[in-house]
């Protein structure tokens, strides 16, 4: 299976999306594709990853669209199309504004006849039509070759008629107004035409700026010189020099030196991290005043920054399901307008006797009519959505997660590296009467440093942070399932739990038992100590929960969210996690092989889930949820099987996620409706249907701006959604 990205110029509307898509799909061992008419891209998905790129240029160009496959550096060639589209059309609508006042003032002027001002109307209208008017004709013309119609055919049929009508009314001395008629319909919808183009790259912005994050160059170690190469050029292993202020090149790991980075292209948190060496330094983040030496471990292309590319692209591809909808519709759209406008032509020449009159309300009928909004409604808010989500740490993978989103009905919380970090920390210290606490620290610390154990590390976190020293212990013999034995100081030391000490014959104060029971009870574990086969005291550790949990919680609820929490630990433990968080329905005690059982019994109940996790075992989960959601510290397969991926290991985006998908979906939703709605009023409004009762009608000029204005409202409605905050519901 291969992946194959082409831009696809000469698309106007959904019409023009939907013959592109058949005559990929026509190629031989193409599975998919997409065509994306806000970033006129195509993403094409062949089943042999040696598919001949040049059979599918021709199946497009043959369909009339030149084509091109998207280089190595799509960003800079995205952005200079982006510009190259903005001064396309800024010229016509210049042109046509030149040429247009003065158009206007001679109008008032005219008298009927062919007399020198007229003349100087026709003078005037005709550049418009050539200059202004080309790309519609030629877009036209193409579509007329492959038997196809568009937009650009109800532009071109709609402004030529009012032209030649205009001329001939010249020859016979009869009004020009239809010169002017088709002058200003030309630069009104070329003036939508640059509006849109401007506000398309104002959507993109994001991944723009996602593009521009990676510097053109990296300082190598070589040979104890440092050299400056390419990115491209630096390979794993090798070490990279990060001078204070410089934007990292690549993903390393900190080998000298401490600093600060700024990361918030990737947290959205403006706060700068703290590096020291064995810290990691992602590509596109600034380092601080610190200068650093890094090995790095990703080449150029599978960066974490990269990656976050490749998923934020790829979610600006895709479609949503809605979107179906207005596939079909346009579908006929064109053809039926086109009807419209020859009935409409047709019912005023034959029931009032009066053409001229059926011939500018066909004229109206064909520029009002706008399959562009149709087109544009989907895909411009997925690419301002994605975008913003993206800014924010939350990379949403396809359209189709804003849908299930929008419908979400319950979540599912893994616990531990979750709800919790899945790093224990010592919460308590319960030292015999004469031992004091530093040293029942200092000797836990001793003999767990030995350990890999979770619960070793916290032990000697602790113990660090309290500034204690001690020396390692030696003659460490591990007890499955029961603890350590090692001598420290000449002393032997015992650390575990009860059995241990059971083993041992080591007695235990019963009011010391009893309160190691009570933590045990509530979830926590109890590690005693014992210096030469005498109790010294215990140490009682709990997982750590995440900072915020509990407003993340809260504000899960409070969208109508029901909130589970899935664990395979004791129920003890994981209704103490719950309740201390405000979760109120706790799954526990889950073999990891049994999580997707529950999920898909959700499912079966009608209800729509999403599963929040982390970890390798949650995979099957995230799979089977109809939204998995990961967190971006987690496991690759966890991240790789996820819709959804939240950079940041904070919960409090799982609401945010689920908000901007909602807003994103409800502007599509929005999108579609004025779209819909906009054609199906104004469509027998410009037919004069109501003309003979209340005498309103949309003269062609009216028309033209009214369609302009239709595509630019939807891309302007979308644009809203990057100015939308993630505390808004």
């Amino acid at each position: 299976m291969s992946t194959i990205h082409l831009n696809v110029d000469g698309m106007h509307c959904a019409s023009c999306v939907a013959r592109v898509e058949s005559a990929l799909m026509s190629v031989d061992d193409v599975v998919e594709a997409h065509v994306n008419l806000a970033t006129n891209q195509a993403t094409v998905q062949c089943a042999r990853d040696s598919v001949n790129v040049q059979q599918l240029l021709s199946a497009v160009t043959g369909a009339g669209y030149p084509a091109a496959q998207i280089d190595t550096n799509p960003g800079e060639r995205d952005d200079r199309r982006h510009h190259q589209q903005v001064r396309y059309w800024l010229q016509r609508v210049a042109i046509g504004v030149v040429c247009l006042v003065p158009l206007i003032w001679l109008h008032h002027l005219v008298r009927p006849g062919p007399t020198a001002l007229a003349w100087w109307t026709f003078l005037l209208a005709t550049p418009v039509q050539i200059f202004v008017g080309w790309p519609y004709f030629r877009g036209a013309w193409e579509r007329l070759r492959h038997g196809s119609v568009n937009m650009d055919s109800l532009v071109a049929l709609g402004t030529g008629v009012a032209y030649l009508h205009g001329v001939a009314g010249l020859m016979q001395g009869t009004s020009v107004m239809s010169l002017v008629d088709a002058a200003m319909i030309l630069s009104f919808i070329s003036l939508g035409k640059y509006l849109e183009a401007r506000a398309r790259g104002r959507a993109s912005q994001a991944i723009y700026r996602l593009l521009d994050l990676t510097p053109d160059e990296a300082m190598v170690v070589r040979s104890g010189q440092t050299v400056v190469v390419r990115p491209e050029d630096v390979r794993v292993g090798e070490q990279i020099v990060v001078r204070p202020g410089d934007r990292v090149p690549l993903d390393a790991t900190i080998v000298t030196g401490q600093s600060e980075a700024d990361e918030s292209w990737l947290t959205g948190e403006s706060l700068p991290v703290a590096k020291r060496p064995g810290s990691p330094l992602l590509a596109g983040t600034i380092n601080g005043q610190g200068a650093l030496t890094a090995t790095v471990t990703q080449t150029a292309g599978s960066t974490t920054l990269d990656r976050v590319i490749e998923l934020v692209r790829r979610a600006q591809e895709s479609k949503a399901d809605v979107q179906r909808l207005a596939d079909q519709v346009v579908g006929w759209f064109v053809p039926v307008v086109l009807a419209l406008a020859v009935s409409t032509l047709a019912a005023w020449w034959v029931v009032a006797a009066d053409w001229r009159f059926g011939l500018s309300c066909a004229v109206a009928v064909l520029v009002v009519a706008c399959p562009c909004a149709l087109g544009l409604a989907t895909p411009m808010a997925v690419i301002v959505g994605t975008g913003r989500g993206a800014e924010a740490g939350i990379l949403i993978k396809d359209a189709r997660v804003l849908e299930i989103a929008g419908r979400l009905d319950t979540v599912i919380l893994d616990k531990t590296g979750t709800i919790t970090t899945g790093a224990p920390h010592i919460a308590e210290t319960l030292p015999a009467d004469h031992v004091s606490e530093d040293d029942l620290l200092a000797t836990a610390a001793a003999v767990e440093q030995l350990s890999s154990h979770p619960l070793a590390a916290a032990v000697v976190r602790l113990a660090e942070a309290r500034g204690l020293a001690w020396q390692p212990a030696t003659n460490m013999q591990v007890i499955p399932g029961a603890g350590i034995r090692a001598d420290y100081d000449g002393r032997q030391i015992l650390l575990g739990n009860d059995d241990l000490f059971e083993r041992f014959d080591v007695a235990v104060p019963h009011a010391v038992s009893a309160v190691a029971r009570h933590h045990r009870e509530a979830g926590r574990q109890a590690l005693s100590v014992a210096i030469d086969d005498a109790y010294a005291g215990t140490l009682i550790a709990e997982d750590t929960i995440t900072s915020h949990a509990d407003q993340a919680i809260a504000a899960l609820t409070g969208l109508g969210l029901r909130v589970l929490m899935l664990s395979g630990d004791r129920r003890a433990t994981a209704e103490r996690i719950a309740a201390a968080v405000g979760i109120n329905e706790v799954i526990a005690e889950v073999l990891p092989e049994d999580k997707e059982g529950h999920v898909r019994h959700l499912r079966e109940q009608g209800r729509v889930v999403a599963m929040v996790g982390d970890g390798i075992n949650d995979a099957p989960a995230l799979a089977t949820a109809d939204l998995g959601i990961a967190l971006g510290t987690g496991a690759d397969v966890a991240i790789e099987t996820a819709d959804m991926v939240l950079v940041e290991h904070d919960l409090r985006a799982v609401a945010a996620a689920i908000c901007l998908a909602r807003r994103t979906l409800r502007t599509i939703r929005q999108n579609l409706f004025w779209a819909f709605a906009y054609n199906v009023l104004l469509l027998p409004l410009a037919a004069g249907a109501l003309v003979p009762w209340f005498g309103v009608r949309v003269p062609p000029s009216l028309a033209a701006a009214a369609m302009a204005a239709s595509s630019v409202s939807v891309v302007m409605n979308s644009l809203r959604l990057r100015w939308w905050r993630f505390d808004e519901r």
